[in-house]
């Protein structure tokens, strides 16, 4: 009986952005915007007390401390003592550091839990890629998943979170204290406003700068890591080879040139941070009181003004944030993107019956980016009950034609035919090639995973481990998977090879 799979919706190239995360985390987002209100609004409290116990100066009270509250306050406690007073305000910061506690804690699960979202998106893509995009795109992936996907799941909510309750802050302090801000004159009002926009446009031309800057510098930096992962993967041969000196040379001179490219941009970072945030914000009051020139006028609403400069200046920070989380999202945006292999899912899943050949007919291949064919009008067939020796030198396409029947590789031309024991022929490129590769085909090379040991023994280990994991396949590959083996044992294993072969299709690759 033939099983087809029935035709899955197109997978849609995905992209992260805030409203991605911002789906997959609803529940937490909502959580945590809802307490950060909380806390905002407590702030504002404490900062509107704080405001009137400043205004209040040495002036008589009274028994009744309650005008020292919001007025949104005072109506809810009219009349208050010294003691009661300060017991609500005791209430207040209570209550306020312990929103504070939350809107932390749920801040750090969320960057934790989005950057793991990401690397595993990330890693994902990299598992459907095409056998070539995979070679090519295996250094990259090391930098998109240990430093970009973190930038992304520190910056992805706590920027637009963070932007919110400051920009919350700034609503409320005018909203509990307007009363204050019509005390100012019509020109100090009209210079406050103008000072504001002045900040935020030398904020957003910084930032565009460092934007561009990070964008470069990223892409230097892949180039740099993926020397250090070179040198790291291949410590022992550059050791033995005694080429230390050499990659040692390489890997400082590329460090350099990314250094000079860094400190080249570290003026344009340093402005950024200072001038909008620091120097022009830090100048307002003083601006202000010029302007004005009566400090008895201003002190009643310096102190909420520079409330809001400050939270100004906070939305200013997080454009500089902006800055490292775009450029991060842009190059894992672009990997996302890439091509994914064809697969065939919806194919053909093949019966529970033996294979008793692979038909390869007039089958022409070749890598991408090259002019020159692997294979040409490739036509052979592989049988059961012999040893298929595959013999020659590298190069002359042995690994690609068990990558061809694999179905990791796509011939160009031709066809690749699964003969089995009933007569039914079956076009490889018509069946599940994932459940071909998990189900049907078994696959040692002379690369393997095992850890620990000589390579000769890792070999010797990963044989074995096939033929006992896979014993129920029916096509068993080894491309010179025992090529580090003593002779005595490689002897043994083509005894084996040969056992397997009566009952078996077994394909062997020998330099």
């Amino acid at each position: 009986m033939i099983i087809i799979r029935k035709m899955p919706p197109p997978r849609k190239n995905q992209k992260i952005n805030f409203l991605t995360l911002f789906e997959k985390f609803k529940l937490r987002v909502v959580r945590h915007f809802l307490v950060a209100t909380i806390w905002t609004i407590l702030h504002v409290f404490i900062i509107a007390i704080i405001s009137n116990i400043i205004d209040s100066g040495e002036a008589e009270i009274g028994n009744n401390y309650a005008p020292l509250l919001p007025k949104q306050l005072q109506k809810i406690f009219p009349n208050l003592t010294l003691q009661k007073f300060a017991f609500i305000g005791l209430i207040l910061v209570c209550f306020y550091a312990l929103n504070l506690y939350f809107v932390n804690l749920w801040e750090e699960e969320l960057k934790i839990k989005g950057g793991h979202y990401v690397k595993n998106c990330l890693l994902d893509k990299f598992r459907r890629l095409p056998f070539e995009e995979k070679q090519t795109k295996s250094k990259e992936i090391n930098t998109l998943v240990e430093f970009d996907s973190g930038e992304i799941g520190y910056t992805w909510e706590h920027l637009p979170n963070h932007v919110y309750h400051c920009v919350l802050t700034i609503v409320l302090v005018f909203f509990f204290q307007w009363g204050k801000f019509k005390k100012m004159s019509t020109q100090g009002l009209t210079f406050s406003l103008f000072w504001l926009l002045l900040i935020n446009i030398v904020s957003v031309f910084f930032t565009r700068l460092v934007l561009s800057h990070e964008k470069k510098y990223k892409a230097e930096l892949t180039k740099e890591w993926e020397a250090q992962n070179k040198e790291v993967e291949k410590a022992t041969l550059i050791e033995s080879m005694g080429l230390i000196p050499q990659y040692r040379e390489k890997q400082r001179n590329i460090m350099q040139k990314n250094e000079n490219l860094l400190l080249s941009f570290a003026h344009t970072k340093s402005l950024n941070k200072t001038i909008p945030g620091s120097w022009l914000a830090e100048m307002f009051p003083y601006l202000l009181l010029l302007l004005i020139g009566v400090l008895s006028v201003t002190r009643s609403n310096l102190l909420p003004m520079w409330i809001i400069f400050e939270n100004f200046r906070e939305v200013f920070r997080c454009f500089w944030e902006y800055g490292e989380y775009s450029s991060s999202l842009s190059r894992v945006n672009n990997f996302l993107a890439l091509p994914e292999k064809n697969d065939n899912l919806q194919g053909i899943i093949l019966p529970k019956i033996a294979i008793k050949a692979v038909a390869f007919e007039k089958v022409s291949f070749k890598y991408k980016n090259s002019h020159e064919w692997i294979l040409e009008n490739y036509t052979h067939t592989f049988s059961k009950g012999k040893i298929n020796l595959l013999l020659g030198k590298n190069g002359i396409g042995k690994s690609t034609i068990l990558y061809l029947i694999l179905g990791v590789l796509q011939p160009q031309q031709g066809k690749i035919l699964i003969i089995c024991e009933n007569d039914k022929i079956y076009n490889l490129k018509e069946i599940n090639l994932k459940h071909w590769r998990e189900n049907n085909v078994a696959y040692a090379s002379h690369d393997n995973l095992i850890r620990e040991g000589s390579t000769g023994q890792r070999q010797l280990a990963n044989i074995n481990e096939v033929l006992k994991t896979k014993e129920a396949a029916e096509i068993f590959l080894f491309d010179e998977a025992d090529n580090a083996l003593d002779l005595e044992k490689q002897k043994n294993f083509e005894t084996n090879l040969e056992n397997l072969s009566r009952n078996r299709l077994v394909i062997y690759t020998k330099h």
